[in-house]
């Protein structure tokens, strides 16, 4: 199932303004505004979510990511790893090993790794979350 997606925006607040108000019939509210490069650090990701999935805005500049930022949820930690593992064996590249993401939330654990053409995906569970 998938979890997350980033979106870039020239302009991230007002692209976060416009979906709050645009997904408020589906149920869709503020999830958050968070670093991520933890606490401390300047704001650069603007979500909303409908309960359990979630829409991530970021700032679009020269170091952004050009294709989609997919994440994908896993029911367990293991197959996390067992995923990141065989996308690498495929011919993907890591983009981080897998691991307690803290920055994000307690429980969050994760491995991100990129295609052949730059699309970036993160595998990830989260203790708090029913399994799909």
């Amino acid at each position: 199932m998938i979890d997350h997606v980033y979106i870039s925006a020239s302009d991230p607040e007002r692209s976060f303004d416009f979906l709050l108000a645009a997904l408020k019939p589906l149920g869709w509210k503020e999830f958050g505004k968070f670093s991520s490069g933890g606490p401390g650090t300047e704001v650069d990701a603007w979500g909303i979510a409908d309960g359990s999935d979630s829409l991530w805005l970021r700032r679009r500049d020269a170091a952004s990511i050009e294709g989609i930022y997919l994440g994908i949820a896993a029911n367990n930690t293991e197959d996390v790893d067992a995923t990141y593992a065989a996308a690498l064996a495929a011919g993907g590249t890591d983009a981080g090993a897998p691991g307690p993401r803290p920055q994000f939330a307690e429980g969050y654990y994760a491995a991100n790794f990129t295609d052949a053409d730059g699309n970036q995906f993160e595998i990830v569970h989260k203790s708090w979350a029913p399994q799909r």
